[in-house]
């Protein structure tokens, strides 16, 4: 009984919003981070992070389609009003790497955090990408840069969106646009690649 019990209070309850949720659309600038995503943290505390000169401008199109909520138990109050939303991308590369790239991906987004200043929200997206040609910079299957590259790969997204009381519908950003093969699941490790940049999005 307490293990049903347990279970039915981490049920989770997919919410579809009570209106139609508008469109979302934005442009954003990224650079190629010279760093593994483990080591990014640390990297950028210490101003150790390096940029490499390849760039990735792209548009984003996402609109949000439930919320998550947990029935009343412990989690209740941690992952309550979390937001889903559905998030797709389209962009060139250029510089080093000229090539274009596309991305699918479901985000998970908390609740706005209400500020003097604004508020603020935390995304963190999951999906898949896919390079137009093999990237040169992207390291291989053999672990040499720019050599037998893969174009499919895994997608993972950490953003902060800022929402100004200037900026009516709007929202500024800055994001982490991660390619990699999950450690030897959809390609070898150490197979992907780090742009962070920035951008804005208003409701459509």
């Amino acid at each position: 009984m307490e293990m049903k019990g347990a279970l039915l209070a981490a049920a989770i309850c997919f919410a579809h919003p009570a209106q139609a949720e508008p469109w979302k659309i934005g442009v954003v600038s990224h650079k190629w981070a010279a760093s593994r995503l483990p080591h990014l943290p640390r990297n950028i505390i210490r101003g150790e992070l390096t940029f490499d000169e390849s760039y990735l401008n792209g548009i984003i199109i996402s609109r949000q389609f439930g919320v998550v909520d947990f029935q009343p138990g412990i989690m209740e109050n941690l992952f309550d009003g979390i937001r889903l939303e559905m998030e797709l991308t389209a962009s060139q590369h250029r510089g080093i790497q000229e090539h274009s790239e596309v991305t699918a991906a479901v985000t998970s987004r908390t609740p706005d955090l209400e500020t003097d200043l604004g508020d603020f929200s935390f995304g963190w997206s999951n999906g898949f990408s896919y390079a137009s040609s093999r990237p040169d910079l992207e390291r291989g299957r053999d672990g040499v840069r720019g050599e037998d590259t893969v174009q499919f790969q895994y997608y993972m997204g950490f953003e902060v969106e800022y929402s100004p009381a200037f900026l009516e519908n709007g929202a500024m950003f800055v994001r982490l646009h991660h390619r990699s093969g999950i450690y030897g699941l959809v390609s070898p490790p150490k197979t992907g690649s780090n742009f962070i940049g920035a951008g804005i999005r208003f409701d459509y």
